[in-house]
């Protein structure tokens, strides 16, 4: 029974292609952004490095969740005139797209959305 936790029998964690911004196309069909879940090891190294500051700590863990398009790319960073994936996100996406983006990267992690909480807290 327990092998079922060792990690070679663990599902990976899974990257989710996703909708966030349809204005960015190619041949017009729009590009789908690729997400991954993060591990809590990463999230804790995530908190260290942004000084404990939440605003910093959560731009850290959106662009650290981003596959595809690659935020550390100099080329793409170049043509906003931005250095760093959290930047070059912030400057990518609209505040609508932002918060899209920001609703996803919750679902893929695992958490469940706020307006579920609040419902269940409801009941």
């Amino acid at each position: 029974m327990q092998e079922a936790f060792y990690k070679e029998n663990a599902k990976v964690f899974r990257v989710t292609e996703c909708s966030i911004a349809p204005r960015f196309q190619q041949d017009g069909k729009e590009m789908l952004w690729k997400i991954r879940a993060i591990s809590q090891a990463e999230n804790v190294e995530i908190w260290k490095k942004s000084g404990e500051n939440p605003k910093r700590y959560e731009s850290m863990v959106l662009a650290a969740s981003v596959v595809f398009p690659d935020l550390k790319g100099a080329d793409l960073q170049d043509s906003y005139g931005v250095m760093g994936a959290e930047a070059l996100l912030k400057a990518m996406l609209t505040s609508g797209e932002s918060a899209n983006y920001f609703q996803k990267a919750q679902e893929v992690c695992g958490f469940t959305p706020i307006e579920e909480l609040t419902e269940q807290a409801k009941n």
